[in-house]
């Protein structure tokens, strides 16, 4: 990923992550070493020294070295106040991010503040990142072109990954096209051919997790409404693949 790439702001907002990540039992709780979140990825932060948790988008990072943060936007009063003295080397800040159906989360310092020309945070590489699992059933990869629609806008998509109550797809701008405008609970339609089913099939869903940039969409997407045929073509599929 490449620092410095600048990304419009995400339709999609974050629900506040109540999942202790230091407190964490059970087997849906592990360690990694990797962070792994999409350029244009929405985060959460607390800084210390500053109340509250607040949104902000990740712009890269150099592996092993540093991440690179937009500074959150914080309230007016909070900046008339005074919020520079928090933002020193080595304060130390909290992450948590949602991605591909689990919340990671970790801690860091502060590296430098940037002003200009961007305000940007440059964070430590985390040493430990927990990753608390939010699904019962995981997904699986795939690769399966559909047709989507959002307030009767029809885009073409890739479903990236999917299980029985949800799935993941990437929308890409097409040539003289925008990229449909979504919002977090927003109802889409999927249209695709599971293999080994010659009927096209069509899937509702409610959108639930957004990462954006100028050229694509990635949709977390939850299934509702659903028959009992196309849980069955759905599962028959899953299980060919797995």
């Amino acid at each position: 990923m490449q620092p410095g790439v600048q990304h419009p702001v995400l339709d999609g907002q974050l629900p506040f992550l109540e999942v202790n990540m230091t407190d964490g039992e059970g087997d849906n709780l592990e360690t990694e070493k990797r962070v792994s979140i999409e350029i244009g990825g929405q985060l959460q932060v607390e800084i210390k020294g500053i109340p509250s948790r607040y949104q902000t988008i990740f712009v890269g990072m150099e592996l092993d070295e540093y991440l690179i943060i937009k500074e959150p936007v914080f309230p007016h009063k909070l900046r008339i106040s005074g919020i520079k003295h928090k933002l020193f080397p080595g304060n130390e800040i909290t992450v948590r991010y949602i991605y591909k159906g689990s919340v990671f989360g970790f801690q860091t310092k502060l590296i430098e503040a940037l002003y200009t020309p961007k305000r940007l945070l440059f964070l430590e590489y985390p040493k430990v990142i927990e990753k608390h699992d939010l699904r019962l059933t995981k997904r699986i990869d795939c690769y399966l072109p559909a047709i989507t629609k959002i307030k009767d806008q029809e885009t073409q998509g890739i479903i990236l990954d999917i299980n029985e109550k949800g799935c993941r797809c990437l929308i890409k701008a097409a040539k003289n096209m925008k990229l449909p405008v979504v919002q977090n609970d927003d109802q889409i339609a999927l249209r695709c051919h599971f293999p080994g089913n010659p009927d096209e099939q069509m899937v509702s869903g409610i959108v639930k997790n957004i990462t954006k940039d100028s050229q694509k969409t990635t949709l977390g997407i939850q299934f509702h409404e659903m028959t009992v045929e196309l849980h069955s073509i759905i599962e028959q599929y899953i299980s060919t693949v797995k």
